[in-house]
């Protein structure tokens, strides 16, 4: 049973890799408009717009737009999840952690994943917040659709800082909201990350020495 989930543990991981990057070169090709009727992008869409198209129905409408990034924070917290709640049921049959290890590695794998994935999504709003900052320096266009959808990301976090703000002609809020989320990943999701590391390891028996750690 063991070698079963130690092995279906490797496949899951290996096959979210290649849905990764599946899932990776489909954003690319839709920057550059390819032609519907090619045999890869058919794939590609085939393989990835109905999970996109999934994801939709439950996101906010002000984010639907990125259902194709939001897809690949599921698929990064499904890599390390997955695959590490398995290798850990594969510890347990072989006696290598108890049930209460077992327990608190999944937590582990949980909270690790939720970190990398939190992790991620705060580097991606930060890029948004910047890109919003040099975006209000040339005034850009309210009618266009991406402005628009970055300005109704990013107004939920500038618009508290711009009320606790003095007037001034170049609008910082973005940066320093950005500021803010970088500290917050840096001193709390990273912290995160380590203690959770350490909890995917809790009670494991060493190979050679049998003691724990």
């Amino acid at each position: 049973m063991e070698l079963a989930l130690s092995f279906l543990s490797t496949l899951t991981y290996w096959a979210l890799t290649i849905y990764e990057w599946i899932v990776i070169i489909a954003i690319l090709l839709s920057w550059v408009n390819p032609d519907p009727r090619n045999p890869i992008v058919v794939f590609l869409n085939n393989m990835t717009i109905p999970f996109w198209n999934w994801l939709r129905a439950y996101l906010p409408s002000r984010i639907r737009l990125f259902a194709p990034y939001v897809s690949l924070l599921v698929i990064w917290f499904l890599k390390i999840f997955l695959p590490g709640t398995l290798q850990s049921m594969s510890d347990f049959f072989a006696e290598r952690a108890d049930a209460v290890s077992f327990g608190v590695q999944v937590l582990g794998y949980f909270f690790l994943a939720l970190g990398i994935v939190l992790q991620n999504f705060l580097f991606f709003l930060m890029m948004l917040l910047v890109v919003w900052f040099f975006l209000t320096l040339v005034s850009p266009s309210v009618n266009n659709p991406i402005i628009r959808t970055i300005y109704f990301l990013v107004d939920p976090f500038i618009t508290p800082v711009q009320r606790r703000l003095p007037r001034m002609r170049v609008d910082v809020s973005p940066l320093i909201v950005a500021g803010i989320f970088f500290a917050i990943s840096i001193f709390g999701v990273a912290s995160l990350i380590a203690y959770a590391s350490g909890l995917t390891a809790y009670g494991v028996l060493m190979p050679l020495s049998g003691e724990t750690y």
